[in-house]
Formats: C-alpha cells, sequence, structure tokens
C-alpha cells in the first residue's frame, strides 16, 4: 500500500525509542515525523536511566508525555532495552490496538522485529542516525535519518561538529547510507520508463510510492529538498507538466524523460475543462 494510501486515514502509531541509542535532541523532529503517518498512541522511552546519556531524557518525558521504561544493564556492556522493546513490541501487536509502529534505534538487532511486524501487516517506520546497518534501513517501510534530517533544518550546533576524524567515518557511513543523486536519477528514470503513459508521463505520486520502496530510506529532505518534485526539477533528465482545473487549481505534477536531453528544462500546463 502506498503513502497517499496509508494516509487516508488516522493511523494508531506505537512510538518506541531506544533511549541508549538516540539522542533526546532528535525527539521534536521524532514526532513531528510521525505525526505525518498518523497518531502517537504509545510513546515509550527505553533505557537504563542511571547512565547520563539516558538520563537526559528526563526533560522530554515530562515536556512530550513520553513514558520511560527504566531497564537496569545486568550484564556490563549488555543492553537489556532491547529485549524490553522487542517484549513490549510484541505485547502491543496482539493487543490490536494500533496500525503500526516507529522504531526508534540505530540497532540491527531490531532488524527480525521490524520484518515480523511487517509480517503482520503492520506499517514500520525505522528512524535512526546514518550509521543505522543498511539490514534494519531495508526492515522498514521506511526509513528516516534523524541526522540529516536534523541538520538539514539548520538545527545542527556546534556539539554536532564532529572532530576531522569522525567527520571522515561520518562520510563514510553516510556515503553508505543514503545513495547519491546520481543513482537516485537512474532509479527516477527507471521507473518512468516503466510506468510513463503512452507520451511518457509519469504521476508524481506513482515515482514517489516507487522510489520509496526501491530505495530503502529514501527522503528528499537527505538531499536538501523539501520536495520531490524539486529534487527531479534539480535534473536536467526530466520535463514536468502540471495539470491545473478551469479555476487554475493545481491537481497534480507529472513528469517524463526529456527526448533530447540537450534541450533546456521546460514546464508546461495543462487545463482540465469539465466536458
Amino acid at each position: 500500500m502506498g503513502y497517499n494510501g496509508l494516509m487516508e486515514k488516522t493511523l494508531r502509531i506505537a512510538v518506541l525509542i531506544d533511549a541508549e541509542n538516540i539522542s533526546n535532541k532528535y525527539i521534536k523532529l521524532i514526532l513531528d515525523e510521525v505525526t505525518a503517518f498518523g497518531t502517537p498512541t504509545y510513546k515509550r522511552v527505553y533505557g537504563n536511566f542511571t547512565n547520563s546519556s539516558v538520563n537526559a531524557w528526563q526533560e522530554e518525558l515530562r515536556a512530550y508525555a513520553l513514558t520511560p521504561v527504566f531497564q537496569f544493564n545486568y550484564t556490563k556492556g549488555k543492553n537489556a532495552s532491547d529485549s524490553a522493546i522487542i517484549i513490549d513490541a510484541m505485547d502491543i501487536l496482539y493487543s490490536g490496538q494500533v496500525d503500526g509502529f516507529c522504531l526508534v534505534t540505530s540497532d540491527s538487532d531490531f532488524t527480525k522485529l521490524a520484518l515480523r511486524l511487517r509480517e503482520a501487516g503492520m506499517l514500520v517506520i525505522g528512524m535512526g542516525e546514518q550509521k543505522t546497518p543498511g539490514s534494519l534501513v531495508s526492515a522498514c517501510e521506511t526509513f528516516k535519518f534523524l541526522d540529516l534530517l536534523y541538520n538539514s533544518n539548520g538545527e545542527d550546533s556546534e556539539e554536532d561538529n564532529p572532530s576531522e576524524e569522525a567527520s571522515s567515518k561520518e562520510r563514510a557511513n553516510r556515503k553508505k547510507a543514503t545513495p547519491s543523486k546520481k543513482q537516485i536519477r537512474r532509479e527516477i528514470k527507471s521507473i518512468i520508463d516503466a510506468k510513463g503513459d503512452e507520451e511518457g508521463w509519469t504521476d508524481l505520486s506513482v515515482i514517489g510510492n516507487l522510489l520509496s520502496q526501491r530505495v530503502p530510506g529514501f527522503d528528499p529532505r537527505n538531499y536538501r529538498f523539501n520536495k520531490l518534485g524539486k529534487m527531479i526539477e534539480s535534473y536536467n533528465d526530466f520535463e514536468m507538466k502540471k495539470l491545473v482545473n478551469e479555476k487554475n487549481e493545481l491537481i497534480q505534477f507529472y513528469f517524463r524523460v526529456k527526448e533530447d536531453p540537450s534541450q533546456k528544462k521546460r514546464t508546461s500546463v495543462e487545463i482540465l475543462t469539465s466536458d
């Protein structure tokens, strides 16, 4: 089911946050992203709150009405929160009270959980940083890279500026996590070739749905574009058509591959009449 169909009704989403793996600075972004899909009915934060990094979540617990789930790590180096999240997720699944889950973690240990929830027909939204292994990204129906979105919103600060060594590692992780613009362009062209009408035009919503399925974790904001249409326009390979009604109200966007790649980008407007 595509995202447009999913959003026709208000979905109930269980948000389960691994506080030992995710910074509290992302909380508003997390909840904002979830509300694009539905209503967060469960908002649980898991971790050993005796740890300083997890304890930093305390202010957010009050501000965003989050439910803390304290997990003491009985063995050094082992994260007891993983098991708690998995158990709670299955309990919530069998309760029948939600339509989907948002797993907020960069830990590949949740890959099997994401797959199991999808097998049960649940929408599974993943959120984590670029260091998230590809297995977890692919296991989710859609995945949001929090650090990319956070920085694209201009919310990076001095503490977010890594050392040269860390920055190099971050770039390597980003390369693995997000395909290049050139790769995305190839995917878009392939989709248009496969789904275009007799004149080659393809509905933007069709492109968006198939692109998110082909490229796990795809989001135009990862490439500094707030809309997919603007990202496609940035390439010189495609031309755009706007479908409007008699009142000049926008109905839909369509794109096709330019017949002559050397020609300048152009936009045409088609008027819908009541005939």
